[in-house]
């Protein structure tokens, strides 16, 4: 999936559907209010100043999509912080049940996060050799995009 931020919306403008058979759905392709439930979501808010969090915040609120979802502005705040030292966001069945998911930012020629990549992947499918593979991939995906608009970082 490829997101940006618009507003306080979360919006997927472009996604690539899996050829295995069995594959991730979502409900909400397109807009959505859950960016801090998703990893492409979380992976744009961590740069975001706290401001603009705050603001996203205020107009999405932080609803529960299922039990793993953050719904703290505390936790939340620490998960972004660790997505900043990582280098990438996760998302562990926070959106879908049966979902996991690894984001990373897009940054312009400015160096200012525009959008986030990421990959969606069911549960059962989700070995720690795959998930490893995966944020291989989606980070060096977000690099390539990066280097492509420009950015330094």
């Amino acid at each position: 999936d490829l997101s940006v931020l618009q507003g306080h919306q979360l919006v997927s403008p472009a996604r690539l559907e899996s050829s295995h058979p069995v594959g991730v759905g979502s409900p909400t392709m397109g807009v959505s209010m859950a960016a801090h439930a998703t990893a492409g979501g979380k992976a744009i808010l961590a740069w975001l100043p706290e401001s603009e969090i705050d603001k996203v915040l205020t107009k999405t609120g932080l609803r529960g999509f299922t039990d793993n979802t953050i719904t703290d502005t505390q936790a939340l705040m620490a998960e972004l912080r660790k997505i900043r030292l990582n280098g990438y966001a996760s998302d562990y069945e926070e959106f879908q049940p049966g979902v996991r998911c690894i984001g990373s930012s897009v940054r312009d020629y400015n160096g200012a996060v525009i959008a986030a990549v990421s990959c969606s992947m069911p549960e059962m499918r989700a070995t720690t050799e795959l998930v490893e593979k995966i944020c291989d991939a989606v980070c060096s995906c977000a690099k390539v995009l990066c280097e492509r608009l420009g950015s330094s970082d």
